[in-house]
């Protein structure tokens, strides 16, 4: 089962560093844009029990790793003092994007493939140096800097070294299964009946690695894309790919050869080192004509922008092998579409927070009507609209080594980040969607509270304060909004939950009633199954409280103990952002809440 993630706020203080903004979230840890001493730091929490023996194989490796193509490691410590529960590294914050998006974005030269390509092989070459094998070499795991667009290796938490202990008892060793090198499949392949039997990964398979990610970068296609896992294991041992120059015209012979030695079948033919691979980067480079200028791919155009079924030409190209690859920056959609599309989208945005705005409404006829002396009790039929004596103001603001891993949860927007941590390799899961006439979860409902909840009361406070003027009532102001984490809306609809679903969520099992939260970490359970997701599930994020207690939840744990990125807000039964606080606790970082609720899956915290 893995981890609960590290879950921080912006402003919380780890080891003398502040936390920013979250930057990443993988299976195994957190990474935080952090400050300290007036600089950007990369902040990575790891639960420490069951993950102790990772953050010393990280840290010890970083300690044997000073080259300018490897992220660097700034200092470690454990958290929080006393009883730790995370280790945290603190790496060199580097500002830019992953290598995937950099390509997808800037649909580079030859040149600027080649010259990023010669980065990786010399942090690899400075790794192999010092007896370290990264293990997960993968668009992911490089960042392009925005500044000078000098490439960084990142991520070397399944890194290994001579004299490391295992991290698994698997007959392969952690890592991506897309990326794993032909030699490994076929020991895979005739050993995984002996008991005991450990592939010994090399140099050769992080250079077989090397040569995927540029194959990819230079054809924007991978060189094995069979539709199953065994088509695809089986094409990886046996098939020799499409050179990248007959795959795309514009890849220029040199570099197309270079990329093939690293994709040779045996560690024999392949490439003999990533220094190697370093020399024979250099010659190319150094010989390199105006051709290595021209973009790799088209560009999108006015053709490409939005057409019927609001699917853009990339859906095309993806279907038709001699329709050429496209990159960078899309063309707007034209203007018509423009138009329907504001529309829509005004006419969603103005629907969405109706209760909100009839609520607050409610509230300020109410403060008028006591003002002028109308007695106080007729604020619930007045707010609410739903179950009498029910006050609420709505708030102002398992995996068989054979099965290749899901695709990789890229993000949403670039992120300037250290990349998430590795994990182990993933099942692709198959997701078995409910009919459409399953009942969702019907929760039992809350008994009837009595007297006023915590708002009805701040409403007669306001309300009195009107009529006697005196000083304002404190409001505080609901969150900033935030973010969702990297990946978390890939990972949700993979799972088929889509942005605006909503689903029953309770905060403890058993009958509805009343519990404490405070600020800080917090669980929801989803009792039943949704869609694509399993009954069982574990959401866990962190509560913030306020007038009203609002929960962002972030990460999902299958009972099996799949996890994954979410975006998840929680709403009260009745509907609006938050859960409402009842009468017993008026502390400003704790709240009474009922335990019965909704969860709402959403693109962004507002």
């Amino acid at each position: 089962m893995r981890p609960p993630p590290a879950i921080l706020p912006p402003g919380a203080e780890v080891l003398g560093y502040t936390v920013e903004r979250q930057l990443g979230q993988g299976g195994f840890g957190t990474v935080y844009l952090a400050r300290g001493a007036e600089k950007p730091f990369a902040l990575k929490l790891l639960h420490l029990p069951l993950l102790g023996e990772r953050v010393e194989r990280e840290v010890s490796i970083l300690l044997r790793l000073r080259h300018p193509n490897v992220v660097g490691l700034q200092g470690y410590g454990l958290w929080p003092p006393g009883a730790p529960r995370f280790g945290v590294i603190a790496m060199e914050y580097v500002d830019g994007r992953r290598l995937d998006v950099w390509a997808d974005e800037e649909n580079p030269s030859a040149r600027q493939v080649a010259r990023v390509a010669l980065d990786v092989a010399r942090a690899l070459a400075a790794s192999h140096a010092a007896g370290v094998l990264h293990r997960d070499v993968k668009e992911a795991n490089v960042m392009v800097r925005a500044l000078d667009g000098v490439a960084k290796l990142v991520d070397f938490g399944i890194g290994d070294y001579e004299g490391a202990r295992g991290l698994t008892v698997d007959i392969l060793p952690p890592g991506t299964p897309e990326y794993r090198a032909p030699e490994a499949w076929r020991f895979f392949r005739r050993h995984v009946h002996v008991p005991g039997a450990r592939y010994e990964a090399g140099p050769s398979d992080d250079l077989w690695a090397l040569g995927l990610v540029l194959y990819t970068l230079l054809t924007a296609r991978k060189p094995f894309d069979e539709a199953d896992d065994p088509s695809f294991i089986k094409a990886v041992m046996t098939r020799e790919p499409v050179p990248p120059h007959s795959e795309n015209a514009r890849v220029p012979c040199a570099l197309s050869d270079v990329c093939m030695c690293l994709l040779e079948k045996t560690p024999e033919t392949r490439t003999l080192s990533a220094l190697a691979a370093v020399t024979e980067l250099e010659r190319v480079l150094a010989d390199a004509d105006a051709t290595w200028d021209v973009p790799l791919c088209d560009a999108y155009g006015e053709d490409t922008a939005t057409t019927e079924g609001d699917k853009d030409s990339e859906e095309k190209w993806l279907h038709a092998p001699l329709y050429r690859p496209r990159r960078g920056r899309r063309a707007p959609p034209p203007v018509a579409g423009a138009a329907t599309t504001v529309s829509a989208t005004t006419e969603k945005a103005t629907s969405k927070p109706r209760g909100r705005s009839r609520a607050w409404m409610a509230v300020v006829l109410v403060l008028g009507l006591l003002a002028a002396g109308t007695a106080l009790m007729q604020v619930p039929s007045r707010i609410a609209g739903g179950t009498p004596g029910h006050q609420e103001v709505a708030a102002s603001g398992k995996s068989p080594q054979a099965d290749r891993a899901a695709a990789s949860i890229g993000p949403e927007a670039p992120a300037a980040a250290v990349a998430v941590p590795a994990t182990h390799q993933e099942d692709s899961a198959t997701v078995t969607t409910p009919p459409k006439d399953t009942q969702p979860l019907q929760l039992p409902s809350k008994p009837a509270k009595k007297g006023m909840s915590v708002m009805a009361r701040a409403v007669s406070t306001a309300a009195a304060c009107t009529a006697l003027a005196c000083p304002g009532a404190q409001v505080r102001q609901p969150p900033p909004p935030e973010p969702c984490p990297v990946g978390a809306v890939k990972a949700m609809k993979k799972w088929g939950a889509d942005i605006g679903d909503k689903q029953a969520a309770l905060f403890a099992l058993g009958r509805p009633h009343l519990i404490s939260v405070g600020e800080g970490p917090v669980e929801v359970s989803l009792p039943s199954g949704w869609k694509g997701l399993p009954g069982g599930i574990v959401l866990s994020g962190r509560s913030i409280v306020r007038d009203r207690v609002y929960v962002r939840l972030t990460w999902a744990t299958t009972p099996e103990g799949d996890s994954f990125p979410v975006c998840f807000d929680v709403h009260a039964e009745e509907g609006p952002r938050g859960m409402a606080r009842e009468a017993g606790d008026d502390s400003p970082s704790h709240a009474r809440i009922w335990t019965t609720a909704y969860v709402k899956a959403v693109a962004k915290f507002e």
